[in-house]
């Protein structure tokens, strides 16, 4: 037992490549019942493994059937184990989640409108898991024995991982996803501006920014607190910030831009600010500009028909100037008017619409725009004259159409009750980041439907049940 315990991370790990190299479903299985076992071994390397299986979960989901609800299953296992022990001791601290009721408020809200509605009840538990499976580590972070060592563990093994899953991006986009992607994946029919974008691991970019931005953050923790290889941290941060920009995700470059700009006047903190500028420009030289080069190199290559070139055309200057043009035709004519017909602005007037005839409770979970209805049938769509598998990517809207004035109030009421808590915690820094996940969270909800993104809210309650221990002494 005590030898699975000392190498308890080495082998979940072998549990995740295993099936994703054996990709038959059985192995996917045996692997996930095997990583329960360690809930009675090592509560705490279970834990770290969901930050390694979470942001690639989609590549391992793909490669292997068997892995889909393995996240899923160690979370609810490992807190209904912790729960169970802490009943037993009698020594739970409930006063200590107080704040975290009006989000489970929001959820019943959003299940009793989607009753009346008229919504099934698989597809409502679909969106129950999606907002509520990763919520749940809040509790189980709170009410682990956590050490410093864990802490620095769990960030240099997941910077190591982050330079994999960078490296791999890079591959990708340089070969313009013909190398180390499933065939599937190869095979998307991606428009020109999309192809161009870093998709990574998660298959989304702005999933992958998220999660880059977030690497960034713990680079400069590690790299503080480290006496040697700092110079290795600070090359991996390069790397970062290069694959980053590669993503082209203007909604997570805008929230997490804000957010660090927020750090630096929070914390005073100007080392932060040196570090981010250096990585940003040392990894538009070295990582952007020079990937853009090998790939557009490598394009020309290519066996093209002459027919598809267009005279005059020059792909390596079209790819540099994709970044800029990202965020100067946010606002054009043409922009706006696609978003109009059918796109975010079209989400946001249509959701209005609703709004105006469910203001109270609305029209309940799984109905507009979330991830149950593009699995399941709305029972509005056809009422509203919205088509299938519409995504709203915008949090706010997708709030108040699906919960109401009610369900909105509930959610607002949970986020300042978060904020004090962070404000109130005394972890100095790293509560500062905390804060500025929140603020990001925030800002990253007017493009995305934030609380549905596992990569980003398995972090961010993380950080939130971790400022909860009183025990922990972190050096700023």
């Amino acid at each position: 037992m005590k030898l699975l315990e000392k190498h308890a991370i080495p082998i979940l790990i072998l549990c995740l490549l295993v099936p994703a190299a054996v990709p038959y479903p059985i192995t996917g299985y045996l692997a996930t019942v095997l990583m329960l076992v360690f809930i009675v071994i090592n509560k705490k390397s279970l834990v770290f493994i969901l930050f390694i299986y979470f942001p690639a979960r989609p590549l391992f989901m793909e490669l292997n059937g068997g892995l889909t609800y393995s996240g899923d299953l160690i979370i609810v296992l490992l807190f209904l184990s912790l729960l169970m022990e802490r009943f037993k001791k009698k020594n739970w601290s409930f006063s200590t989640y107080h704040f975290t009721m009006p989000f489970w408020l929001f959820c019943l809200i959003g299940t009793m409108a989607a009753l009346i509605t008229g919504v099934g009840i698989l597809p409502i538990l679909f969106e129950l898991r999606a907002l509520l499976i990763t919520f749940l580590l809040l509790y189980i972070i709170g009410e682990l024995n956590l050490e410093r060592k864990d802490i620095f563990l769990f960030l240099k093994a997941t910077l190591v991982f982050t330079i994999i899953l960078c490296l791999h991006g890079l591959i990708e986009k340089i070969f313009s996803r013909t190398i180390l992607l499933p065939h599937e994946w190869e095979m998307w029919n991606l428009s020109s501006a999309n192809r161009m974008r870093i998709y990574g691991a998660s298959a989304n970019p702005n999933v992958f920014a998220l999660y880059l931005s977030i690497q960034l953050f713990f680079s400069f923790f590690l790299y503080r607190s480290l006496k040697k290889s700092k110079f290795l941290v600070f090359l991996a941060s390069i790397l970062i910030f290069g694959t980053l920009l590669l993503t082209y995700s203007r909604g997570t470059m805008i929230a997490f831009g804000l957010a660090a700009l927020v750090f630096v006047l929070w914390t005073k903190n100007k080392s932060f600010l040196i570090y981010s500028l250096g990585a940003f420009g040392l990894g538009l030289l070295l990582v952007y500009y020079p990937v853009i080069f090998a790939s557009s190199k490598v394009e020309l290559s290519a066996a093209v028909p002459l027919d598809n070139l267009m005279i005059g055309s020059n792909p390596t200057s079209d790819h540099e100037q994709a970044l800029s043009s990202r965020f100067s035709e946010m606002f054009s004519d043409k922009i706006l008017h696609q978003s109009t017909e059918w796109g975010r602005l079209y989400v946001v007037f249509k959701g209005v619409e609703i709004f105006k005839d469910h203001p109270v409770i609305g029209t309940g979970l799984a109905t507009f725009g979330d991830s149950a209805t593009l699995s399941f049938p709305s029972p509005i769509y056809g009422e509203y004259k919205i088509g299938e598998r519409m995504y709203t990517d915008n949090q706010y809207i997708q709030i108040l159409v699906q919960t109401g004035l009610l369900g909105f109030g509930a959610v607002l009421t949970f986020i300042l009750l978060a904020f004090r808590k962070i404000k109130a915690s005394g972890h100095g820094t790293f509560a500062a980041f905390t804060g500025c996940l929140l603020l990001a969270a925030l800002t990253a909800g007017l493009f995305y439907n934030i609380l549905e993104d596992k990569t980003f809210t398995v972090i961010f309650y993380s950080c939130l049940g971790f400022i909860l221990q009183k025990d922990i002494i972190l050096k700023d």
